[in-house]
């Protein structure tokens, strides 16, 4: 089931994905314009530690969650894998089970805006984006929906940053398959409220839910309060439409 929600920055400056893998992806690609690029990990060998991702524009940096320095990842061959013949394993090379991975634009002045990833094993992880002075502008989990559910996140102002971390299996060897990320700006359209790529009546249901639930999503003159000048604002941007 694909959740796509968001966040409380600002009018959408968040979108997060986490569900069943085709349907989530398909709408995680629409929403990122296509912009987010796919490294399948099937030009590496099994065993190949893995920095660079080459397909897109970031690599696995080397280091765990907390900074500290860590041997990069590799790359495991396993016929199970949900793509392809390759995953990411989070252990090995010197990485004990448990390993978060991070991830970085290959350009040390670039952002992320656009992170998704197939959750390879089923198991639980956490997604989190941080911004440059480490602040987490984003978290989402991917639960143990299926096996190899999708989940993944775009972000307006882009992150330096994304950690994901694995939460829920007994013995915490975790796999990542078909890692999708954009370096480049992708347009979030703030009255798109259900964020289906259209506009039409049920962004406008969304926007009055969200508005009398006092949903910072319906707070669109960005000045804290709920009134008329949100609807009005709302109506105004709907009826000039996306980009």
């Amino acid at each position: 089931m694909l959740i796509s929600l968001f966040g409380t920055l600002s009018n959408a400056d968040v979108v997060v994905y986490s569900g069943a893998l085709t349907e989530t992806r398909a709408q995680f690609v629409t929403d990122s314009d296509g912009l987010a690029l796919l490294e399948d990990f099937e030009s590496f060998n099994g065993n190949d530690q893995v920095g660079d991702m080459p397909n897109n524009g970031a690599r696995f940096a080397a280091e765990f969650a907390d900074g500290s320095v860590a041997p990069l990842p590799y790359a495991l061959a396993f016929a199970g894998a949900p793509s392809g013949s390759r995953w990411m394993a989070n252990f090995g090379s010197g990485r004990p089970a448990g390993s978060g991975w991070v991830i970085r634009p290959d350009e040390p002045g670039d952002l992320i805006y656009a992170f998704g990833q197939i959750n390879a094993q089923g198991d639980w992880v956490r997604i989190e984006g941080f911004n440059a002075d480490d602040e987490i502008v984003v978290s989402v989990d991917a639960q143990p929906i299926v096996a190899g559910c999708f989940a993944g996140f775009i972000v307006r102002d882009g992150v330096s940053k994304v950690v994901v971390t694995p939460l829920g299996n007994s013995d915490f060897l975790n796999g990542m398959d078909d890692v999708m990320v954009s370096v480049q700006e992708i347009n979030l359209c703030d009255v798109d409220i259900n964020c289906d790529g259209s506009l039409n009546f049920f962004d406008i249901s969304a926007f009055l839910a969200a508005y009398n639930a006092m949903d910072p999503r319906a707070d669109f003159t960005g000045d804290g309060s709920f009134n008329f000048f949100d609807i009005s604002a709302y109506l105004a941007q709907y009826g000039d439409g996306c980009p």
